[in-house]
């Protein structure tokens, strides 16, 4: 092969390719019309033949350097993936969250179950015996409600319930990326989703023993339903992650840690925005009594029902 005859036959195809590569970079092929699409496969096509022709007669040519970037560069623009704006990236989100969770349900099972677990030992460990409330609340804590105060006003009344909402939020997503985040251990999300629920359930046996649970359940289910759910599904991510490192299958330890951390991030995610809508709802409404508690019970199962049909009703539509 000559060389030189063979550059002077084909530069100017690898000039043109080379313009259309700059066009393309930092944006889309959007701006393309179809005859420049078209052009654009077959100068990358040619480009790849024009490649191969020259290194295996001159390997050691910058012809060849200078060709293998422009293929490289030239296959990155015809096959890039088409950059996607905000509302389609929360779009691919609105379907992928839920089928996350429902290839992973076992692991959502598993953190409801201990939650429910919990709040049982919790109820009837405390109407059996009220030590148990103290241990899991504290004296004073038990003290007060044994005292017959409804201790939400006292929350309430010292603080505006906009700065309530506010730091609720963030102690919930806190506790959420927490379980999330230590999941590789295996006993955090077990250990909170325990946790929350014995203190549920010791509440939820001392309000039922000192008539405070008619003011207590409109309170806690407005906000609870969505808020638990939200938690026991962070606990789910982060058990996602532990069986994916537990057991890796033909994966490395650390390949199956990463992909447990990708799984369970997406089934996680789905915590995000129930709690950005549960701590507004707890803070403006749930301690408003002059709503009615049949209005509010109403409020919270919806919202509580509205994201389980989202985590295990909505589908991606095949070809959209």
């Amino acid at each position: 092969m000559d060389l030189r005859r063979f550059v002077a036959d084909n530069q100017v195809e690898w000039k043109r390719l080379e313009g259309y590569v700059g066009r393309v970079r930092g944006r889309s092929l959007a701006g393309f019309g179809p005859d420049e699409l078209r052009e654009l496969g077959v100068l990358h096509r040619k480009v790849a033949a024009d490649l191969s022709a020259v290194r295996s007669a001159h390997p050691r040519s910058k012809v060849v350097r200078y060709l293998n970037d422009l293929a490289i560069r030239s296959h990155n623009a015809v096959y890039r993936a088409p950059r996607r704006g905000l509302l389609a990236s929360l779009r691919a989100l609105w379907f992928a969250v839920p089928a996350a969770a429902r290839r992973h349900r076992a692991a959502i099972g598993a953190s409801a179950t201990v939650f429910v677990v919990g709040t049982l030992l919790g109820l009837f460990g405390t109407l059996m015996d009220e030590s148990v409330a103290a241990m899991i609340m504290g004296e004073s804590f038990v003290a007060s409600i044994q005292d017959g105060e409804y201790w939400i006003e006292n929350v309430f009344s010292v603080m505006p319930h906009s700065l309530a909402s506010a730091r609720i939020l963030t102690n919930n997503l806190g506790v959420a990326i927490a379980v999330y985040a230590f999941g590789c251990t295996g006993i955090l999300p077990v250990f909170m989703m325990f946790l929350n629920g014995t203190m549920l359930g010791s509440v939820l046996g001392l309000c039922a023993q000192y008539e405070l649970l008619p003011r207590l359940v409109p309170f806690v289910t407005t906000h609870g339903v969505i808020e638990i759910s939200a938690l026991i599904v962070a606990g789910g991510g982060g058990l996602v992650v532990f069986d994916a490192w537990l057991h890796p299958g033909d994966r490395t330890r650390l390949e199956a840690l990463k992909y447990g951390a990708r799984q369970g991030l997406l089934v996680a995610a789905a915590a995000g925005p129930a709690l950005l809508i549960a701590g507004p709802v707890e803070g403006l409404i749930s301690p408003v009594e002059s709503v009615p508690a049949a209005l509010r019970i109403t409020l919270g199962v919806g919202l509580g029902l509205a994201f389980w049909v989202w985590l295990f009703g909505v589908r991606a539509v095949r070809g959209a």
